[in-house]
């Protein structure tokens, strides 16, 4: 057999392969309990994006899309990065104020260091659409910061706001 067809047969298959666990590659995240991955509102067809791990559905969201944050926590093994602990955020695509029709940033933080995946409650920053600044992760808590300066304080599975 032809060494060239051999190393393109290589180069064709290997992609395949290694995200064959993934729905889409830029939306698959690694954690100890499987593969998270997201199926955003336009591919899903009914008005969600969803949040899937192996393939179940763990959060689903009215929103176009969930974002996951670059500051999150986890550890490498075998050379494929292992997501712990993260912040997802969204624009909810329904009204979050009763009396207003305005929209407003949602974050959840998802914590897969345990014996189950945790999923928090919502919280929102005092500006609605501000962004997270960054995140300073600890073993059992995590302090969120704002943009806005808003803080909230993550401890076994809930997060609170903080007041200063």
């Amino acid at each position: 057999m032809n060494i060239g067809f051999i190393i393109l047969l290589f180069l064709l298959a290997t992609p395949a392969v290694s995200m064959a666990n993934c729905i889409t590659e830029s939306f698959c995240h690694h954690t100890k309990f499987g593969v998270l991955d997201q199926i955003t509102q336009s591919t899903s067809g009914d008005g969600y994006s969803h949040l899937m791990l192996n393939g179940v559905e763990i959060y689903k969201a009215k929103a176009s899309y969930i974002n996951f944050i670059d500051d999150d926590v986890g550890f490498f093994k075998k050379n494929k990065y292992i997501m712990t602990k993260t912040v997802i955020t969204y624009t909810s695509d329904e009204p979050c104020n009763g009396k207003y029709y305005d929209y407003c940033s949602i974050s959840l933080v998802l914590d897969f260091s345990g014996d189950s995946p945790v999923i928090s409650n919502g919280f929102t920053p005092d500006s609605d659409n501000s962004v997270i600044d960054w995140v300073s992760w600890g073993k059992g808590n995590a302090i969120i910061f704002f943009e806005d300066l808003s803080k909230f304080k993550y401890s076994n599975g809930h997060v609170e706001r903080v007041t200063n």
